[in-house]
């Protein structure tokens, strides 16, 4: 989901970042960072999700729907 629709479903459920950032004990650019993919923070993102009404996996699914990443052990390699 795009930054501007995240914004636009905001306002359309009533809240602003400012009052989402207070709710959940944060601070406003912290809201604004996660919602323009700046920085990662599961509670954030969660939050912004529930706020307006989503499922976070749809929201950032550049986060949540990519498989994880593999390491590989340095250790069995001989």
């Amino acid at each position: 989901m795009t930054p501007a629709k995240i914004q636009y479903l905001l306002k359309k459920s009533g809240l602003t970042q400012k009052a989402l950032a207070q709710r959940i004990g944060v601070c406003e650019m912290t809201v604004s960072r996660v919602i323009n993919k700046q920085i990662v923070s599961n509670r954030v993102m969660r939050a912004v999700a529930e706020a307006i009404g989503q499922d976070y996996h749809k929201v950032f699914p550049e986060y949540y729907l990519q498989p994880p990443k593999r390491r590989h052990s340095k250790a069995g390699a001989i």
